[in-house]
């Protein structure tokens, strides 16, 4: 008699122990293809197909915010994607205002250099590159300016500049991290990972002959006088494009320095004096500056030709970082799928080998929902979880580079699909310097507004060749791990 009163409540009990793993998914890597019974109800897999396109993001609206590196440099041809180019601006300062940097008026004597130094950060690309970076003034009609609401968007069309260069010099980029001497005044100055350009001392001159009650009263005064600098690689001079370098804006060494000797006392004195970009570290006069990290990238090889093969379901993704490409994942057999306990659902995406190993790959991709007419993402409900104000557990998501695969976990989205019904939006998978998407609930609401993410810490750094889904031997599937209502 107690038997046949429990038997119904232990097979209740199994059944709710079964259907609450929907919402509590080991989120363990089932790579090793370690298929574990659950409650002893036997598990199943199947495979289904995803359809997969190149795109390129045509508008992209990334900003790179003052205080992140900012690259430079050209890579003319990339055997898989093609040709990138990365350009500086930025406006400097003096360290204080209604002060004359020089000393005192008329008290110079001799203006021996005016260098430009920028502190270096990183290499990507070939370190064999040479490049010549020359720095020009911003063109003062030109509108740069510094906004406290926005900074200005990669894609940002190139602001003018004053025809002449300032200065230039051939840059070995394997010798960037090396230690180099100098003498500041009086003293021989050594250090490391720093670019020192030499600036025409004509340049000087307007800043000489300024005082207190002109150029060096206010911030917005200073501006009329420079309206800044921009920093690029030459196109024509350049012996060898194939990397770029970066720079912090924000560093001390970043600066433009005027070696004067000046008369003072009868004694003849060495000065240093020099401008720097504001930032908001609290050791300045100002807030942040002007600045701008313009990237233009071309297609070529065999990254255009996917992107224009007019085929919505390609064998080969080229994933570009930011700003680059991404690709469209759709899946129509998730809708296909009758009821069913879901263990674990992933995404595995392949490394495949590229014409040159030149260029370093990202070390995580990310995926998210996006609208069919492509103009709103949102992020995957359940299976993307926000840590902090910009941060995300990458571990459950996935989307970091093992053993050349990129795995993504989307059990707890597939569920939400195959149980409530959920639309079964394409997927956009893409190697983001910063994404923006919406914050998608399980409920359905998203949040007011697109919340930032920082996924990999350079921008224009990374791009990975990876299998599609008619890819003939590693193509790209969504494998679900499953048990039987």
């Amino acid at each position: 008699m107690k038997k046949n009163i429990l038997a119904p409540v232990i097979a209740a009990f199994t059944f709710f122990l079964i259907y609450s793993s929907c919402t509590k998914i080991d989120t363990t890597d089932l790579g090793n293809d370690l298929i574990s019974a659950v409650d002893n109800v036997p598990t199943f897999q199947t495979l289904l197909d995803i359809e997969t396109d190149n795109l390129l993001f045509s508008s992209d609206t990334t900003e790179i915010p003052y205080n992140l590196d900012h690259a430079i440099g050209i890579i003319e041809n990339d055997p898989d994607f093609g040709k990138t180019e990365a350009a500086l601006y930025f406006d400097v300062s003096p360290s204080a205002f209604r002060s004359y940097p020089f000393v005192k008026k008329d008290s110079i004597v001799a203006i021996d250099s005016i260098v430009l130094s920028l502190a270096y950060k990183s290499l990507y690309g070939d370190s064999n590159s040479v490049q010549r970076i020359e720095v020009f003034e911003v063109d003062p009609n030109a509108d740069f300016k510094y906004s406290n609401t926005s900074d200005y968007r990669l894609n940002h069309p190139d602001f003018a500049v004053l025809p002449v260069a300032l200065g230039g010099r051939n840059v070995d980029f394997k010798t960037l991290n090396d230690s180099v001497f100098y003498i500041n005044a009086k003293d021989t100055i050594r250090t490391a990972n720093e670019l020192r350009i030499n600036v025409n001392t004509s340049f000087a001159t307007r800043f000489v002959n300024a005082d207190t009650t002109n150029a060096f009263s206010n911030d917005s005064i200073f501006k009329t006088y420079l309206k800044g600098l921009a920093v690029k690689a030459s196109n024509g001079a350049s012996p060898s494009k194939n990397a770029l370098a970066y720079f912090d804006l924000t560093d001390a060494k970043t600066k433009i320095t005027f070696y004067c000797r000046i008369k003072e006392n009868g004694n003849i004195t060495p000065i240093a004096p020099f401008f720097r970009y504001f930032n908001s570290n609290g050791t300045t006069t100002s807030s942040i500056g002007a600045q701008a990290s313009l990237i233009k990238r071309t297609p070529g090889n065999g990254y255009l030709a996917n992107l224009n093969n007019g085929n919505p379901k390609d064998d080969k993704l080229y994933l570009q970082s930011t700003p680059g490409s991404y690709a469209i994942l759709k899946i129509p057999g998730i809708d296909t799928l009758t009821n069913r306990v879901i263990h674990r659902a992933e995404i595995v995406v392949e490394k495949l080998p590229a014409v040159s190993e030149v260029f370093g790959i990202p070390e995580l991709l990310f995926i998210d929902l996006i609208k069919p007419a492509g103009d709103t993402a949102f992020t995957i409900p359940n299976d993307f979880v926000r840590t902090g104000n910009n941060t995300y557990d990458a571990n459950l998501l996935g989307g970091k580079i093992k053993d050349n695969k990129y795995v993504f976990n989307i059990s707890r989205h597939v569920q939400n699909i195959v149980t409530n019904k959920k639309p079964n939006y394409p997927l956009r998978i893409y190697a983001p310097f910063i994404t923006q998407p919406y914050i998608l609930e399980a409920s359905g609401e998203k949040s007011p507004f697109p919340v930032t993410f920082l996924i990999n810490p350079k921008v224009a750094q990374g791009r990975v060749l990876v299998a599609g889904g008619n890819h003939p031997t590693k193509k790209m599937q969504l494998r679900i791990i499953y048990s039987k209502i």
